[in-house]
């Protein structure tokens, strides 16, 4: 199996994403494994929203710049009535209601929480305009293989565990996953710490 790992410059705008099209033409897209990270400068806007969080100032205004800017990527993409746009909707939706909710004081365990969604919307994006694109592939959560210790911003990866998911995996698919997350015992998100999407492709 091929494993390709795309930056966030890689796909920090439609232009971008559309050359990820032109690379694995170039490649071949048999039996591959893309690694993708947050788009552009997102999960640095993500940590601000963490940041502002904690400061009890308007968070939501972050979120919100975030994410018309990946809806405006979409609409470089995709058709107007594409499902990218709900999925988008969902997964903002989502760090909201966490940060409703939470009541940890713990900074690194909601860090992990809100920023590795950046990974989540860009592979997903990544993954619906690669299928449009005939280049059919499976969207995976990497939480559900990557096991981690629950030691946030810096996870500890569990390689048994690690192990014997990703043997699961059907190695004649293509695969479209994000680098630096996984997953404690309990299923919250740990990231791998800063630059952890060279090391998931690794």
């Amino acid at each position: 199996m091929k494993v390709f790992k795309f930056g966030g410059a890689s796909v920090k705008d439609a232009e971008s994403v559309k050359n990820v099209v032109r690379v694995l033409e170039s490649q071949g897209f048999e039996n591959c494994l893309l690694i993708v990270s947050a788009m552009g400068k997102t999960t640095n806007a993500l940590e601000k929203v963490v940041e502002y969080y904690f400061k009890k100032d308007d968070f939501q205004n972050e979120i919100d710049k975030l994410k018309q800017n990946h809806i405006q990527i979409s609409r470089g993409l995709f058709k107007e009535n594409h499902a990218i746009f709900n999925e988008i909707e969902i997964f903002f939706d989502d760090i909201e209601s966490f940060l409703r909710r939470n009541k940890s004081p713990n900074y690194s365990f909601v860090y992990d929480q809100v920023v590795s969604c950046g990974e989540m919307i860009s592979s997903k994006i990544l993954s619906e305009y690669l299928n449009d694109n005939l280049f059919p592939n499976h969207w995976l959560d990497a939480r559900d293989y990557i096991k981690t210790d629950a030691n946030y911003r810096e996870g500890l990866v569990n390689w048994e565990s690690t192990e014997k998911n990703i043997v699961k995996l059907n190695q004649h698919q293509s695969y479209v996953t994000q680098g630096f997350i996984g997953s404690d015992e309990n299923n919250f998100t740990v990231t791998l710490g800063r630059e952890g999407s060279d090391y998931s492709a690794a």
